[in-house]
């Protein structure tokens, strides 16, 4: 069985424009942590959703599906992704983590 991992977080509507294209957090939402995650061995797939709230604010989800977890434990230690969720926390909001197990 796969294993996947969230991480949830919101972007409030006044700074919006840093999600899009050339922006350091599309950048680093959209594309560095999936380099990260491609470049550890049992990686599958992920991607990344992003869902207008009511308020204006845009909820982003950013998963990555990894065959054992181990491996998606040392892609959740790398310091990249550490940073980047450490650079969530302080500047836009609290990132909230969770790991599933796929049932297939």
């Amino acid at each position: 069985m796969a294993f996947v991992r969230t991480t949830t977080f919101v972007v409030p509507a006044a700074r919006k424009s840093e999600i899009e294209p050339g922006h350091n957090l599309y950048l680093a939402a959209v594309h560095g942590v999936k380099i990260v995650a491609q470049n550890t061995i049992g990686f599958h797939r992920g991607g990344v959703w992003a869902s207008q709230l009511e308020s204006g604010d845009l909820k982003i989800m950013i998963y990555m599906q990894f065959y054992d977890l181990p491996e998606l434990e040392n892609f959740a230690n790398t310091p990249m992704v550490r940073d980047f969720e450490n650079q969530l926390d302080q500047y836009l909001s609290p990132p909230i983590i969770e790991v599933y197990e796929t049932l297939s």
